[in-house]
């Protein structure tokens, strides 16, 4: 499934960076920038262009409410193949690609993103008993 990451200044660049620094190139995992430069209506024609595929298609943003997850909405409408996500986190992307190369079907892998970026975020007084279930499974 074709993935596009958009976000605030470099958000969108430096996360497909990272996803790729770990799982290898990926062709289907496209950007788009959002800063102070953007003009908003090449922006909501780039984001409306890529909703547009007859074929399932997700767009991960970095904010509940920011630009890019509000003109994300707007090019999404009403179509269902279309996949918002906010909140996008490292966690996230991997799942979302890892669980594309093995070609998952389509509903699981966008739960399993979800439920991944939960489980990412953590605080230090939690870490403890989350490293420990890690280890009790076998690891990652």
């Amino acid at each position: 499934m074709k993935a596009l990451i958009s976000g605030h200044a470099h958000f969108a660049e430096g996360m497909k960076s990272a996803v790729e620094l770990i799982t290898g190139a990926q062709a289907d995992l496209l950007t788009l920038t959002f800063d102070e430069a953007t003009n908003l209506e090449a922006y909501q024609k780039a984001l409306n262009d890529f909703c547009k595929s007859d074929e399932e298609v997700a767009v991960f943003t970095d904010l509940l409410g920011g630009t890019p997850f509000n003109k994300a909405m707007i090019a999404k409408a009403d179509n269902e193949k279309v996949h918002i996500f906010t909140g996008t986190n490292l966690p996230m992307l991997i799942e979302f690609v890892s669980q594309g190369m093995m070609e998952t079907e389509v509903d699981l892998m966008l739960d399993l993103s979800v439920s991944t970026a939960k489980d990412g975020v953590t605080l230090d007084l939690e870490l403890g008993k989350k490293v420990q279930e890690v280890e009790e499974s076998d690891g990652i």
